[in-house]
């Protein structure tokens, strides 16, 4: 009679969590090499630290901007809209109070939208177009693509500080000598270029997360509900 010894075999190891990078790598790809960097995206891809310096960026926008932009662009809206600053009403001071609720709305604002952009991405791909990534990988690829955005808040300051008036580098210059007012200058100037360049990161992103979504389905849907946006700023 002889023992037998059975050998249990062990467990495959878990696979790794892939790495997206290091930081200064995942800022350089962000602009760079988009698609490389969201394929590199685990489950629990970071977001936290690009979060961080994109709020950085624009608050140092807006703290660039000097108090008489503000004012210029205060009485030129109150100008297009027939009125007036009211009387005993200090223009300047004004002026002050709107820089300093934005320069509180760059601080707090930017976790809100990550949020809020993240969650209408889960509903169109994942939950719409039945993609399989999660909340968490799209807070990964939103916090991400905005650095585009808060990089094109530095690169405006030269044209706000050219017109002496709150402005972003649109479409509209496109519509030199049309109506301000009209639809047509209202709709091309509300596409900022460096949120349509954010907005094509969205959706490379939600491609790269979702193999059965093809990266230009992703991006039209996203520029597409970018238009939508586009058409209710100039109609208001």
């Amino acid at each position: 009679m002889t023992d037998t010894l059975t050998v249990v075999p062990t467990a495959p190891p878990p696979p790794e969590e892939p790495h997206a990078g290091s930081f200064a790598r995942r800022v350089m790809d962000t602009f760079f090499s988009p698609v490389a960097l969201f394929q590199r995206f685990g489950a629990r891809p970071p977001w936290v630290d690009v979060t961080v310096l994109s709020v950085v960026l624009g608050v140092l926008a807006f703290a660039l901007i000097p108090n008489e932009v503000w004012v210029n662009t205060m009485e030129e809206a109150l100008r297009r809209q027939g009125g007036e600053v009211p009387a005993g009403m200090d223009p300047e001071s004004m002026a002050r109070v709107q820089r300093v609720g934005g320069l509180i709305a760059s601080v707090i604002v930017p976790w809100i939208l990550l949020a809020a952009v993240a969650g209408a991405m889960v509903l169109v791909f994942s939950v719409i177009l039945g993609g399989a990534a999660t909340f968490r990988q799209y807070v990964g690829v939103v916090a991400h693509a905005s650095l585009i955005g808060a990089v094109g808040s530095l690169a405006a300051l030269p044209i706000i500080m050219q017109k002496g008036v709150m402005a972003g580098i649109t479409l509209g210059a496109l519509a030199g000598g049309m109506d301000p007012d009209s639809f047509v200058y209202q709709f091309l100037n509300a596409w900022n270029v460096f949120l349509v360049w954010q907005c094509v990161l969205l959706g490379l992103g939600a491609a790269a997360l979702n193999r059965r979504i093809g990266a230009g389905t992703a991006v039209g849907v996203v520029l597409g509900l970018y238009a939508l946006v586009a058409v209710v700023v100039a109609v208001l």
